[in-house]
């Protein structure tokens, strides 16, 4: 009876240390990789907090730092996956929106460079852009209710009425190019039967 105490015993104090152990290096990573983000070295960074993940992936504080870092280098869905991660761990964390908000509208004006290079944006490129736009819109709102006497809030609302001026401007374009392509289908049909009624052209 005394070795098997003995032997709890000895497996409650190994437990107990590797935990304290496992502690401690992801508290190291941590300060490491935030140390390597605020002097911009964002890839050391993310090997360090990934790192961390490896040793305990329910550590809230390590999938926000990753969040903000795949934010600054352009994986906006990374910077969301992590984002949403916190949100389940601390759902609380209103920062967390904000986060998701930034990467959403990122992603959507990626759209739009994404189809620079044609003269105007296409239908399609506009209806994503003004889907991707409204997510991030609604986000901000989110974050905004969660932190409604945030410091930041009359930037946020600025670039909520930005996205919202886009999508209008956006949603105009998209309107004419509609009515051109069924402009086109009638002048297609009138050569076919040579038959043409103006005021369908209206």
């Amino acid at each position: 009876m005394k070795k098997i105490l003995l032997l709890c015993t000895i497996l409650m104090v190994s437990v107990m240390t590797t935990a304290c152990i496992n502690n401690l290096a992801i508290k190291e990573l941590n300060n490491k990789a935030e140390s390597y983000l605020n002097n911009g070295d964002t890839e050391t960074a993310i090997c360090r907090l990934k790192s961390s993940l490896d040793l305990d992936n329910e550590i809230y504080q390590t999938h926000y730092n990753l969040a903000v870092a795949y934010n600054t280098i352009g994986n906006y869905a990374g910077a969301i996956e992590e984002a949403n991660k916190v949100l389940e761990l601390k759902p609380e964390l209103s920062d967390a929106y904000y986060i998701i908000a930034v990467a959403k509208e990122a992603v959507a004006y990626k759209v739009l460079d994404d189809a620079a290079s044609a003269s105007a944006p296409s239908v399609d490129a506009i209806s994503e852009f003004n889907s991707k736009a409204q997510e991030s819109i609604d986000t901000y709102n989110k974050y905004l209710v969660k932190v409604p006497n945030s410091s930041d809030s009359e930037k946020i609302n600025g670039k909520i009425d930005e996205l919202n001026q886009k999508i209008k401007e956006l949603s105009e374009i998209q309107d004419k190019s509609l009515n051109n392509s069924d402009l086109k289908k009638k002048l297609i049909h009138y050569k076919a039967t040579e038959q043409l009624d103006y005021e369908d052209l209206k």
